[in-house]
């Protein structure tokens, strides 16, 4: 679905829950900063349109939240690094596009967006240093395609990992020594672990009670 107005997008979450998963209006960043202030629902802004994903479902929203946990509990000891969920936004300067990852870690103070108004952004940030994106059938392509590419763009991210809610499966992608240069590893099975920043987290840890059909 595509339009030409935000204000033709769904403005509650009833509306949007009865709208096409995928929905596409043409929009300013001016445009997208004002909707997304008063939107109940994630939207992300790329390529000059106002993008909404299907809503997240139970298994979704249960692997974000163990995430977070996990994450949190693996950098206690880093007092520098925080730990933000979905409604902190990613914008990637480069490109001028802005994300709603699912889970994100910055490392000392956030670089919040400096707005057309001369105001900072109390919630679009610009210096991640790992992304988390849960995958589902309706964003997987995007999200290992076009914001993918896009998250590469940001000068200080060293990583992005892409956990599935429907198999087990976790990807990640590391930064190398050699610019433009990204590493990506995959694992499959509860025993086997992938590093995050540099520390082990192993499949058993993220899926936890987690239940496939």
């Amino acid at each position: 679905m595509t339009t030409t107005a935000p204000t033709l997008l769904p403005l509650t979450l009833t509306e949007r829950s009865e709208a096409s998963d995928i929905l596409r209006v043409r929009a300013t960043f001016e445009e997208y900063l004002d909707f997304a202030e008063q939107c109940p629902y994630n939207v992300e802004y790329v390529n000059g349109e106002i993008i909404s994903m299907s809503q997240a479902s139970l298994p979704h929203e249960s692997l974000v939240i163990r995430i977070g946990y996990v994450l949190t509990a693996l950098f206690e000891d880093r007092e520098d690094f925080g730990i933000f969920g979905s409604n902190i936004k990613i914008h990637v300067a480069a490109t001028g596009n802005s994300y709603n990852a699912d889970v994100s870690v910055v490392q000392g103070e956030p670089n919040y967006l400096l707005l057309p108004s001369g105001n900072r952004s109390t919630v679009e940030i610009q210096n991640p240093l790992l992304v988390v994106e849960v995958l589902s059938k309706s964003t997987q392509a995007f999200d290992l395609g076009d914001k993918l590419e896009d998250y590469k763009l940001i000068p200080g991210l060293q990583q992005v990992l892409f956990v599935s809610q429907e198999q087990l499966w976790v990807s990640a992608y590391v930064r190398s020594d050699t610019p433009g240069v990204w590493l990506n590893t995959s694992a499959h099975a509860p025993h086997e672990s992938i590093a995050v920043l540099n520390k082990s987290v192993s499949l058993e840890q993220i899926y936890k009670k987690m239940k496939f059909s």
